[in-house]
């Protein structure tokens, strides 16, 4: 994916641990092209670190880190578990905090989080939502057809990043009323698209054709007597004749 990326532009590349590994940083790294992600410790050879067990004995927030020598950084961070995570361009510094939720005081704690962790939150938090939105409403789909599937993934993004642009203009055109939820929206443009192109159906008797138009109304016979003699206040009695 990143060799149609031109060298020496300063790209940044966020992945998971599932394409993370040490000499992948170095080769995009001498390509000048940046690196951050999540990363197994099985495919860090010869780095010893603190084990999750001293991390958790230290408390949430405690950290270990490791720099080789090509100068990319391996940082071991406590939250609730233990999240390693390797950079060519960002370190443990500057130091922050994050505001987590505490089981035993039942309050809000402030937590330590290094500055390698609040990047990768900022540019992969919207890759973990989307991965949680599609799962939220999913339907059963079998086919043996593996392009379907990829089809209606494509599908699934367009309409959760449809649904977040609609809460942004909501929020900022109408912010005194409540947004529709996703499940709402993907409704909503189901039946739509379902609809779309269909003649709607009129209530009453059907007609014989669509193109049918109405039967004119049936024209009356005219008066042979004038109007003004007709309302002139004279009586007007029929006349017999033998």
């Amino acid at each position: 994916m990143t060799s149609t990326l031109p060298a020496g532009k300063n790209h940044k590349v966020f992945a998971d641990n599932y394409f993370t590994s040490v000499p992948l940083v170095q080769h995009l790294k001498e390509r000048g092209i940046h690196y951050i992600g999540t990363i197994q410790i099985n495919r860090v050879k010869d780095c010893a670190m603190m084990d999750e067990k001293e991390l958790k004995k230290n408390g949430r927030g405690s950290m270990d880190f490791r720099v080789n020598q090509d100068n990319n950084i391996i940082v071991r961070w406590y939250d609730n578990k233990a999240v390693n995570l390797i950079s060519s361009f960002v370190g443990i510094e500057p130091v922050g905090n994050v505001k987590r939720w505490d089981r035993k005081s039942k309050t809000h704690i402030m937590v330590p989080r290094p500055a390698i962790v609040e990047t990768y939150n900022k540019f992969m938090g919207g890759v973990d939502l989307l991965d949680m939105l599609s799962a939220l409403y999913k339907f059963s789909f079998r086919s043996r057809r593996w392009y379907m599937y990829i089809w209606w993934h494509t599908v699934t993004v367009a309409v959760i990043n449809a649904w977040k642009l609609y809460r942004r203009d909501q929020k900022k055109l109408e912010p005194q009323m409540k947004p529709m939820g996703l499940r709402r929206f993907q409704a909503l443009v189901g039946t739509s698209l379902t609809s779309a192109g269909k003649t709607k159906i009129k209530c009453g008797r059907p007609l014989s054709s669509p193109e049918a138009t109405a039967t004119p109304p049936r024209k009356r016979p005219s008066c042979s007597v004038p109007l003004d003699m007709r309302r002139d206040g004279i009586d007007h009695f029929p006349t017999c004749e033998t």
